[in-house]
């Protein structure tokens, strides 16, 4: 069985858009739980897929806005862990 490749894993702390109107792109700002700023060049509008994709999502699964995030003891949020391990044991 092939593993899948490490994934690299951020605990956002906050999150934001950024708008370049006169470049014509958007950017979305991350700061994560250990200081680092990501920012993350959207394609056109491809924020706008997003957009459709959260709120689709918010409708179908408004549970989602009372779930809590714990860490264990490695630095992985509890469910993050539980669907990784999930994953790789479909194969």
């Amino acid at each position: 069985m092939k593993l899948p490749a490490k994934q690299i894993r951020y605990h956002a702390t906050s999150m934001e858009l950024a708008a370049y109107l006169d470049e014509r792109y958007v950017e979305m700002h991350i700061r994560t739980d250990i200081g680092q700023n990501i920012a993350v060049v959207c394609e056109r509008d491809s924020i706008f897929a997003i957009q459709r994709h959260i709120e689709q999502t918010r409708r179908e699964c408004p549970e989602i806005s009372t779930w809590q995030t714990g860490m264990d003891s490695g630095g992985l949020r509890t469910d993050d862990q539980r669907s990784y391990e999930a994953a790789v044991s479909e194969g």
